[in-house]
């Protein structure tokens, strides 16, 4: 059997088969598991921190076929309280980012082989860290998590979520300046407009000093639209019940 889409096929046909043992497990994995898939996720770079990690293999091949990184996030979020309560306060920097280190961790990557996906691996994933979860409380940002809601499925909940504020600074200059962020994606868009419109360069270089994952680096329109384009969906879990 060649080694290509057919092992998907093989997968899902024998998953359908009654009594037949799962033929994907499950399993503890390492960081070097996760870097063997990184090329396949849409998001650039790497998790700041990776503090677990779950594979999921193939049963009959022994192939790695998925994988989930867990770890911390970001300190202080907007969404935070109205999804856990009063704990992670943004009121109180301080606080809410001692209740983000001691109890709260991040899913960042969840990543599938694309000849296995459709068959519920994600989700999968996402359940069997959720039944041992590292701290009371989990979340998880997804850029794609209106078109793959398999956090969801898995019984995380889905919160609404503000844009950042850079994001609606820059989004303001556009509509100003009669753009649309989805337009920008397309090949050459980005560089034709920061070429005819001074006010966006200006713009974009403050958009990307907004933060310190885009700062210093030369001010990228591609970034910046795609920010504004495809906001983030989070969703959040607090151990003990589902949030579904």
């Amino acid at each position: 059997m060649k080694r290509d889409g057919s092992e998907r096929w093989r997968v899902l046909l024998a998953a359908m088969q009654p009594g037949v043992k799962d033929a994907v497990r499950i399993e503890a994995g390492a960081a070097a598991d996760y870097y063997a898939l990184a090329h396949l996720h849409y998001r650039p770079g790497s998790p700041a921190q990776i503090e677990r990690v779950l594979r999921a293999v193939d049963v009959p091949t022994g192939m790695m076929v998925g994988v989930l990184v867990a770890g911390r996030g970001t300190l202080n979020a907007p969404w935070r309280r109205g999804a856990f309560g009063a704990e992670f306060d943004a009121g109180d920097k301080r606080r809410a980012a001692r209740a983000a280190n001691g109890a709260l961790r991040v899913i960042s990557r969840v990543i599938v082989d694309p000849r296995f996906r459709g068959l519920g691996i994600a989700r999968r994933l996402v359940e069997a860290y959720l039944a041992r979860p590292l701290t009371p409380c989990t979340e998880a940002v997804a850029a794609m998590g209106r078109v793959c809601p398999f956090f969801e499925r898995a019984g995380m909940r889905r919160v609404s979520v503000r844009a950042a504020r850079r994001d609606r600074e820059l989004a303001a200059v556009l509509r100003g300046l009669g753009l649309r962020a989805s337009w920008l994606l397309e090949p050459g868009a980005a560089a034709r407009a920061m070429r005819a419109h001074p006010r966006l360069r200006r713009a974009v270089r403050r958009w990307a000093n907004d933060s310190r994952s885009t700062r210093g680096g030369a001010p990228d329109l591609s970034a910046a639209a795609a920010s504004i384009a495809a906001r983030p969906v989070v969703y959040v879990f607090r151990a003990g019940r589902l949030s579904r």
